[in-house]
């Protein structure tokens, strides 16, 4: 009779996170997240294959998950829907540790094929929402959209330098800035602070 396994694959995948933002896509290691969760490397990779499995495994899952979370983002056009993206932007971009390793897995993973695919999926589903909070502008539609991801991008690069200690507070108040530049009127007594974890 086959062992009832001890540890779930959800446990490996969550220790696998926490390995992955550590170490980055090249430096992972199934030895590692084994070490985590107090399994062998062989025990992982008769689950998951190889350490690439395991890596498209844990972004497939990542992105599976960050496109759940805009689906609960406002979608009216608008100046506030804007600001409720870059709020939760700001919120998962974390520290200024986590957002500096953000951008370094990134610009790792488009290096790889498979990976490289999820990374774009992820970029299109946020695309795709802000497109639905973009309101009418002075330049295309498309063009909008565009300029503000560039800005979400600069703010968290520039948050680095930054005194502030929020990332999301950064990015919500550099984001008032560029709604002013681009005229696009928004409601400042209203909360748009996103609670989604």
């Amino acid at each position: 009779m086959a062992r009832t396994p001890t540890v779930s694959d959800e446990q490996i995948l969550e220790s696998a996170r926490q390995v992955m933002g550590r170490r980055g896509p090249e430096a992972f290691t199934l030895a590692e997240v084994a070490s985590e969760v107090k399994l062998s490397r062989a025990a992982i990779i008769l689950r998951f294959k190889s350490t690439q499995a395991l890596k498209v495994r844990l972004l497939t899952q990542m992105v599976e998950r960050f496109e759940g979370l805009l689906t609960h983002l406002p979608q009216t056009p608008g100046g506030n829907s804007l600001l409720a993206i870059a709020a939760f932007i700001g919120k998962h971009a974390g520290s200024k540790e986590s957002s500096a390793s953000f951008f370094s897995t990134y610009s790792q993973n488009i290096q790889d094929t498979e990976l490289a695919a999820l990374e774009v999926r992820r970029g299109k589903a946020l695309s795709d929402a802000v497109s639905k909070a973009m309101p009418q502008t002075v330049i295309d539609h498309d063009s909008a959209v565009v300029a503000f991801r560039a800005h979400m991008a600069g703010s968290i690069m520039a948050f680095q330098a930054s005194a502030e200690k929020s990332s999301q507070e950064y990015l919500l108040q550099r984001t008032q800035e560029w709604l002013r530049l681009a005229r696009i009127p928004f409601d400042e007594t209203e909360t748009v602070i996103n609670n989604n974890k």
